[in-house]
C-alpha cells in the first residue's frame, strides 16, 4: 500500500496516518507538535514580528473610547516583562510573552508621546491680535500659509495659549521668512474633526505637530524688531531653495520641484495633484524609497567611478567603501532638507543599513530592515501608525520585499542569461511587477483613507518611473551644488522639462476611461483584517502564510456591508445632505462648507444628483420643503429639517426625527427625538441610518471619543 500510495503522491503524513488506521489505531491531530511548531516560528521569526506587537499596542491605545491613565501603560509593561522573565526557560511561550512584552511597550510608547507633546487647544473662535514667531512658511498656489510659535494671543491666559497655530495670510505684501517675529490681526478657531464618524482625524494630526488652533488673517502683517533665527535655519535654507526654484520654474512644474528639493508639497495645485494620484503617480510625490534608493545608487556609483579614475587610490583603497559612506552621508542630508517625513525616514534607515552592509562587508537581510525601521518610528512617532503615510508605505515596502524575496531563484537565473534587449524588457517587466505588487498590497489601504482606486498605474508607473530615474533625480542631485556656484540656471529649467514631461503622463493616463475608480469607505475593522492578513502572507514561513489569503474575503465583506446612512449633518447644522434613490447625495447648501461636501461625496463613491429645493419635492419625491423647513421621507421615518421657528410647530408633529441648527423649544419631543444647535454642537457632526425599524444615529463625539485632542466642549456627551 506504501508503494501504491507513493505512485499517487499521496503525501508521507497521509501514508503514516493510513497505516495507523490500517493497525487498528485512531488518527489523532498532534496539536503537542503544531503548538511546537508555531512557537518555533514566533522565536525564529521575532524580529519580524515585534513591530507588529508594537504597532497593536499603539493601534489598541488609539482605538480606545477615553484616555486611559498611566499607571494602565506602565502595569501592562510590568506584568508582560515579569511573565518574560519566567518564561525565559520555556520556549514554547517565550515568543508568545514577548510579543505581550513589545504590545505593552507599544501601547506605553503611544501614552508618553501624547503627554510629551500636550498643549491647550482652542475651545472656541477668537478674534484679536495674534504675535508669534515664524515655524514654516508655505506657499499655496492662492496665497500664504505659516505655522507661528511662542504665541502671545490677546485676550487669551498664556496657560490657555496654544504651542502654535496655523495662520493663511491673504494678499501679503512680503511673505514672512521662517524666524520672523510678526503681529497681525486675525481669526482663530479650533481645528476641525473628522468630516463623518469615522472619517480621519484632523484635529488628532496637528495635535500631535502641537498646533492648537486654525485661522486667517484679517489685516497686514507687521514684522518686529524681535527675531529668533536660532531654531529656523533649516526652515530658512528651505525656503531660500523654494525661492530660487520658483523664480526659474513656474507652475506646477516649479511646485513639484520644490517637493522634489524642500518636501515642501503645499503649492502643488488640486489638478496637478488629482492627475497624479488618478494616474497612480501620486508616490512619486511623495519623498520615500525609489527617491531615497536614487540618491544612494547615484552618489555610490558616481563617487566609485570617479575614484575608479585615480589608479592608485583605486588599486590601494576601499573605494567602495568609501563611496557608500559618501552615498549614507547623501541620503542623510537629503532626508532632513526634505523634512524626514515618515516614508522618507523609513526609506533612509532601510538604504543606510545596507550601505553601512557594504562598509562592513556584510550581507543586508531586507526584511529584517523593514522591521527595524517600523520599530524606530513607531517608538519614536507612534501617532504615524493610524496614518495613510506609514501604512501605505510600509505595505508597499514589505510585499515587495515578500514577493523578490520568492521570486529571487527564477530572478538570478533570468538575469544571468539575458543580454543587453533582455535586460532591458527585464527591467520594464520588474517595473510592471513592482507597480502590480505595491498596487495590491496599498489598495485596501488607499480605498480606507482616500475612496479611490487606480487601475491603469501600471502604464503610468512604465512611463514615469523611468523619467523619474534617468532625469529628475540626477537633476535634483545636481540642483544643490548648483546653486552653491551659481549654476543653477543650467540645472533647474532642465528638472523643470523632466517634471512636466511626468506630468503630461499624469495628465494623459487620468484622462483615459476607468483610469479611476470612486469607491465607499471600508469600516475600519475591514482594514485591519486586511493588513493582518497581508502582514501574515509576507511574514509567516511554509505554507502556514497561505492562512493570510483568508483576510482577501473579509475586505471583501467589508466594502459589500459598509453601512451607507441616508443623512449626513455637520457639527453646525448648516451643511445637510440627504441620500437620493439613485444613491446620490443632495446638499442643503452649495455656498459654504465646500470642504466638507467633498469628503462626503469622496467618502460615499457618490455623485452629487439632486439639488435641494427651496419649495417643492425633489430627491425622487423623498424630499419635500416649503420655507419653513423640509420633510425627507424613507421607507416609514420621517425626518425634519426646520428652517424657521414657527416650523417646529409642524414639524414636531409628524416627524419621527427633527434636525435643526435653532435651538428646539422643550416641548418637541417627536418619537426618535431632536437634535438641535447645541446637540450638533457636542456631537461635532452626525450620520443617520433609517434602513432598520429604528434610527441608528452616528456621531464624530463618540468615534473620537473623550482624548487629549478633542477640544472640551466636544467631549460631552451626544444625546441619546
Amino acid at each position: 500500500m506504501a508503494n501504491a500510495g507513493a505512485s499517487v503522491g499521496i503525501p508521507q503524513a497521509v501514508r503514516a496516518s493510513l497505516r495507523r488506521l490500517g493497525a487498528g489505531g485512531i488518527a489523532r491531530p498532534d496539536w503537542a507538535g503544531a503548538l511546537d511548531a508555531l512557537a518555533g516560528g514566533v522565536r525564529r521569526r521575532l524580529v519580524l514580528q515585534v513591530p507588529c506587537g508594537l504597532g497593536t499596542g499603539i493601534g489598541l491605545y488609539f482605538a480606545l473610547p477615553s484616555e486611559p491613565p498611566l499607571a494602565a501603560g506602565l502595569g501592562a509593561l510590568v506584568l508582560s516583562g515579569l511573565l518574560t522573565l519566567l518564561l525565559r526557560r520555556r520556549p514554547r511561550a517565550l515568543g508568545f510573552a514577548a510579543l505581550l512584552l513589545a504590545v505593552a511597550v507599544g501601547f506605553l510608547a503611544a501614552e508618553l508621546r501624547t503627554r510629551a507633546v500636550a498643549a491647550p487647544l482652542l475651545d472656541r473662535e477668537r478674534r484679536g491680535l495674534v504675535t508669534g514667531t515664524v515655524e514654516t512658511v508655505d506657499l499655496l498656489p492662492h496665497g500664504v500659509r505659516v505655522v507661528l510659535g511662542d504665541l502671545a494671543l490677546e485676550g487669551l491666559a498664556p496657560e490657555a495659549t496654544p504651542a502654535a497655530v496655523r495662520l493663511r495670510l491673504l494678499g501679503a505684501e512680503a511673505v514672512p521668512a521662517a524666524g520672523d517675529r510678526i503681529r497681525v490681526r486675525a481669526t482663530l478657531a479650533p481645528v476641525d474633526g473628522p468630516a463623518y464618524p469615522g472619517g480621519f482625524d484632523f484635529r488628532r494630526q496637528l495635535f500631535f505637530q502641537g498646533i492648537g488652533g486654525t485661522g486667517f488673517a484679517m489685516g497686514r502683517v507687521e514684522r518686529l524688531n524681535e527675531t529668533d533665527p536660532a531654531p529656523s535655519n533649516l526652515a530658512r535654507l528651505q525656503d531660500g531653495i523654494a525661492a530660487r526654484v520658483r523664480a526659474q520654474v513656474e507652475g506646477d512644474a516649479g511646485a513639484i520641484a520644490v517637493a522634489f528639493l524642500t518636501g515642501e508639497r503645499a503649492g502643488i495645485s488640486d489638478q496637478a495633484n488629482e492627475a497624479m494620484r488618478d494616474s497612480g503617480l501620486a508616490h512619486l510625490l511623495s519623498i520615500s524609497g525609489i527617491h531615497i534608493s536614487l540618491v544612494a545608487i547615484l552618489l555610490l556609483g558616481t563617487v566609485r567611478l570617479g575614484l575608479a579614475l585615480i589608479e592608485p587610490v583605486a588599486l590601494r583603497r576601499p573605494i567602495k567603501k568609501w563611496a557608500a559612506a559618501v552615498a549614507l552621508l547623501g541620503i542623510v542630508g537629503y532626508t532632513i532638507l526634505v523634512g524626514a517625513s515618515v516614508p522618507t525616514v523609513r526609506s533612509c534607515v532601510m538604504t543606510g543599513m545596507v550601505l553601512l552592509a557594504v562598509m562592513a562587508d556584510r550581507v543586508a537581510i531586507s526584511m529584517r530592515l523593514v522591521a527595524l525601521a517600523a520599530t524606530a518610528v513607531l517608538l519614536a512617532v507612534p501617532e504615524a501608525l493610524p496614518g495613510p503615510s506609514f501604512q501605505m508605505s510600509f505595505a508597499a515596502v514589505i510585499a515587495l520585499i515578500a514577493a523578490y524575496e520568492a521570486l529571487r531563484p527564477h530572478l538570478a537565473g533570468w538575469r544571468a542569461e539575458a543580454g543587453p534587449a533582455r535586460r532591458i524588457l527585464f527591467y520594464l517587466g520588474g517595473i510592471v511587477l513592482t507597480t502590480l505588487v505595491a498596487t495590491v498590497a496599498t489598495t485596501p489601504f488607499a480605498i480606507y483613507h482616500f475612496q479611490r482606486f487606480a487601475p491603469l498605474a501600471v502604464a503610468a508607473n512604465l512611463m514615469a518611473i523611468p523619467l523619474t530615474s534617468l532625469w529628475i533625480m540626477p537633476c535634483v542631485l545636481l540642483a544643490y551644488p548648483a546653486m552653491l556656484l551659481g549654476l543653477d540656471g543650467w540645472v533647474l529649467p532642465l528638472l523643470g522639462w523632466g517634471i512636466e514631461a511626468m506630468l503630461w503622463v499624469a495628465n494623459t493616463v487620468a484622462a483615459w476611461p476607468l483610469a479611476a475608480f470612486a469607491v465607499p469607505a471600508i469600516p475600519a475593522w475591514g482594514l485591519v483584517a486586511g493588513a493582518v492578513g497581508g502582514l501574515w502572507l509576507c511574514l509567516a514561513g511554509g505554507r502556514l502564510r497561505l492562512l493570510g489569503l483568508l483576510a482577501l474575503p473579509l475586505v471583501l465583506v467589508a466594502a459589500l456591508t459598509a453601512p451607507s446612512p441616508q443623512i449626513l449633518v455637520d457639527g453646525t447644522g448648516r451643511l445637510a445632505a440627504v441620500r437620493v434613490p439613485e444613491g446620490g447625495l443632495a446638499f442643503s447648501t452649495r455656498r459654504s462648507e465646500r470642504f466638507i461636501r467633498e469628503i462626503w461625496l469622496r467618502a460615499e463613491a457618490a455623485a452629487e444628483d439632486a439639488p435641494w429645493p427651496q419649495q417643492g419635492a425633489a430627491a425622487g419625491d423623498r424630499l419635500a420643503c416649503d420655507p419653513r423647513g423640509c420633510l425627507y421621507r424613507f421607507v416609514d421615518a420621517t425626518v425634519a429639517f426646520t428652517r424657521g421657528g414657527e416650523g417646529f410647530d409642524d414639524d414636531c408633529a409628524v416627524a419621527d426625527l427633527v434636525i435643526t441648527d435653532l435651538v428646539a423649544p422643550g416641548w418637541c419631543r417627536p418619537r426618535f427625538g431632536v437634535w438641535d444647535r447645541f446637540d450638533l454642537r457636542r456631537a461635532g457632526g452626525i450620520t443617520v441610518d433609517l434602513s432598520g425599524p429604528q434610527p441608528e444615529i452616528a456621531t464624530v463625539a463618540e468615534a473620537v471619543g473623550d482624548r487629549p485632542w478633542a477640544p472640551a466642549p466636544f467631549r460631552a456627551a451626544a444625546p441619546e
